[in-house]
């Protein structure tokens, strides 16, 4: 499924090794500079502690087994459909080899790391976790750690521009972090004034809008949900009453359970406010949970967020685990993103999928661009992970009423790393061929890519309870709670009926297009002179296939086994 693309090649081996690295050592990533959003500051204190994760190569045979088992109990028209696989099974299909996991552990105790300090963090130990100290780390991965201070939030990260492994280790693993990537605190979700067009997206706007009305959730005891947050973006309780106070009473009684290191005890973050008011606003009643990940921990360890949560995603039980998750993490596809990293990340997509998860990921909210809003070499900048064949991607809407129009500022595109999925190619290939005066030209994008979003929902003027304050924002962050609650109630209506979690939701969308709203109007933002890609009838590269009609989609996955 994945084809080269020379602008991703940041993965390269035994060449420019970085200062002081070994002889021996392979050369993982560099990078040429840090983002603009980040600015170097000072140098960590080197008994600082940092938590590297070590994420282990599987054996190519045994992904495209996963693969395969993924995308068959994944299909609505397959007779595996919503077989799901328990934790144990999923990581008994990918076993590392046992001289990796040695490799790994032994190259940390060889420079004195404990052996409590080191934790396999999967059931078949695909990710091994260690607590060291900076001076540890820099050594280990011949490489130097900065500290770098996000421009907006505030964050502070320890960060190396480029890191190598030894030979002896190269083999055995597929990539570490924290290392060469730049952590996004936040989506470019902004508070937005009333001049939007369109009243506000309140709770009961919305569920009237996609044909939720006064369904709520909780029938079924196994059902749970779950949105993340990033770098400190806390959870506040008494900002989540008053906002069912005011804004939807009938989700006053949903259960929130808070999950990792960064969940309450700081100021509320607008975003993650935004998710843990709305996705238990459209999936009410239904258990909800908040994965909140810092990038330091209590003990101010620092780590990387996004494949901390990758690694509590693998690592927790089933009967615990959330069956949707809605996650507004996005980044460049072509500027931040190597290929090998892509693949190790969709692996666990796929782990995820094949136990009954649904995965919804936010577009992005630059339009056809860049974060920076630059098209380099006037080309479009597909966006990670939305363009991942192995998670749903949420695009932007916005009027509050049907029929909807594209938000300009929706993401979306088609990927330069991996191709049209099986169950996508035909839509996708129609719209890149279409004679519309309003398509881009050509030459802006990959035509055989992986298109996206799948879906799309409002993403403007949603009242949000922050720090006791209401205040309107915008975003693809806004539209992926409000997607992934409608996805929890059919859930709910699934799992009460004695069947099973819908898991990977993308093969059942485009098997079944009419069951949702599709969006014909509107046009994305583009770069300069050049618009980006127009809203058309069918699946188009800004709203994907349109947005959620619960009374439609429920009764296609009640028609499903």
């Amino acid at each position: 499924m994945k084809f080269s693309n020379a602008a991703l090649a940041l993965l390269v081996s035994a060449i420019a090794l970085p200062s002081g690295a070994a002889s021996d050592s392979v050369q993982y990533e560099a990078r040429k500079q840090h983002p603009a959003t980040w600015t170097p500051t000072s140098a960590p204190h080197p008994s600082a502690s940092i938590t590297l994760s070590f994420f282990l190569k599987h054996d190519a045979s045994d992904v495209a087994n996963l693969e395969a088992e993924f995308l068959s109990r994944s299909d609505p028209s397959s007779s595996t459909f919503g077989h799901w696989l328990s934790n144990d099974e999923v990581h008994a299909m990918l076993p590392p080899s046992p001289d990796s996991v040695s490799a790994v552990v032994s190259a940390l105790e060889s420079l004195g790391v404990t052996t409590d300090a080191i934790k396999h963090s999967t059931v078949n130990s695909d990710i091994i976790t260690a607590t060291v100290p900076v001076r540890t780390a820099e050594k280990l991965l011949s490489a130097k750690y900065q500290m770098y201070e996000h421009s907006v939030s505030g964050n502070t990260v320890p960060r190396t521009l480029e890191y190598s492994l030894p030979a002896s280790l190269a083999e055995h693993v597929a990539l570490v972090g924290p290392t060469t990537r730049f952590p996004k605190p936040s989506s470019t979700m902004k508070e937005v004034g009333a001049s939007l067009r369109g009243g506000y997206n309140t709770p009961d706007n919305l569920r009237a809008l996609y044909s939720v009305n006064d369904v709520l959730g909780g029938t079924a005891s196994t059902n749970n949900q779950a949105v993340t947050a990033f770098l400190s973006q806390y959870y506040s309780e008494s900002d989540l009453d008053k906002f069912f106070e005011t804004q939807f009473p009938a989700g006053a009684s949903t259960p929130i359970k808070l999950v990792g290191d960064a969940t309450d005890g700081g100021r509320a973050g607008v975003e993650s406010m935004l998710d843990i008011e709305y996705m238990p606003a459209m999936g009410a009643l239904n258990p909800t949970e908040f994965w909140g990940f810092s990038g330091s921990s209590p003990q101010d360890d620092a780590d990387e967020p996004f494949l901390a949560w990758l690694t509590q995603v693998s690592s927790t039980p089933d009967g615990e685990i959330p069956l949707v998750f809605s996650t507004s993490y996005g980044e460049d596809e072509t500027a931040e993103v190597p290929s090998d990293y892509a693949d190790r990340v969709n692996t666990e997509f796929m782990k995820a999928g094949l136990r009954g998860i649904s995965i919804l990921f936010a577009s992005g909210d630059s339009g056809a661009a860049s974060d920076s809003g630059t098209c380099p070499n006037d080309r479009f900048c597909p966006m990670w992970p939305a363009g991942s064949p192995y998670v749903t991607a949420v695009g932007g809407t916005e009027g509050g009423k049907m029929p909807e129009s594209a938000w300009s500022g929706s993401s979306g595109g088609f990927s330069d790393v991996f191709a049209a999925p099986d169950w996508q190619k035909d839509v996708t290939a129609a719209y890149a061929a279409n004679t519309d005066p309003s398509m881009p030209p050509a030459s802006y994008f990959n035509a055989t890519g992986r298109g996206f979003p799948d879906i799309s929902a409002q993403a403007v003027q949603y009242p949000v309870v922050v720090n006791g304050r209401t205040t309107p924002v915008a975003g693809t962050s806004c539209a992926t709670p409000c997607a992934s609650g409608v996805f929890g109630l059919l859930n709910d209506a699934r799992l009460a009926a004695g069947k099973g979690s819908l898991g990977f939701l993308n093969q059942i969308l485009y098997a079944n297009p009419d069951a949702l709203n599709d969006v014909t109007e509107g046009v994305q933002g583009g770069c300069g002179r050049q618009s980006g890609f127009p809203a058309l009838e069918g699946w188009d590269a800004v709203t994907g296939l349109g947005s959620p009609n619960y009374e439609k989609l429920l009764d296609v996955v009640m028609a499903l086994p």
